[in-house]
């Protein structure tokens, strides 16, 4: 598996934990002050590569934003659903989540670390910038 073949299999397990969730992912076409289901997108915001020296494998970290668009104009309700959205994707993207499929047998994922989450709140629509980093390894 070439490491842009790593790239695509976690983004993919990382869609499929986000579609489990209940998240339309990627649904462009879904007019989010209207949805009822929050939209997520999955950006790929590049990658950092550690440096190769000696003969040990090389690990990078790929860069996602998860752009969520969620419909709730009351600030209670909609703060609340910010929580248990935020906390329900950290709980459930993990190393063991993302090693799955194509990635089951070579186990390549080894860290997964939220680094930032911000929220837009422009009523109806709020926005969450869900911020991640995933280590794996280079084959």
């Amino acid at each position: 598996m070439a490491n842009s073949d790593t790239v695509k299999a976690i983004t993919a397990n990382l869609a499929a934990i986000l579609a489990g969730l209940g998240f339309k992912i990627e649904d462009l076409s879904i007019d989010p002050s209207m949805a009822t289901s929050p939209v997520c997108v999955i950006l790929y915001e590049g990658e950092e590569f550690e440096y190769g020296h000696g003969q040990k494998p090389l690990y990078n970290e790929v860069k996602y934003l998860l752009k969520l668009m969620l419909n709730d104009p009351k600030p209670g309700t909609s703060r609340d659903k910010y929580a248990q959205y935020v906390h329900a994707i950290r709980d459930a993207v993990t190393v063991d989540a993302l090693n799955i499929g194509g990635l089951a047998a070579s186990k390549l994922v080894s860290l997964v670390n939220t680094t930032d989450v911000t929220i837009t709140y422009e009523p109806p629509v709020s926005t969450i910038d869900y911020r991640l980093n995933v280590r794996y390894r280079e084959v």
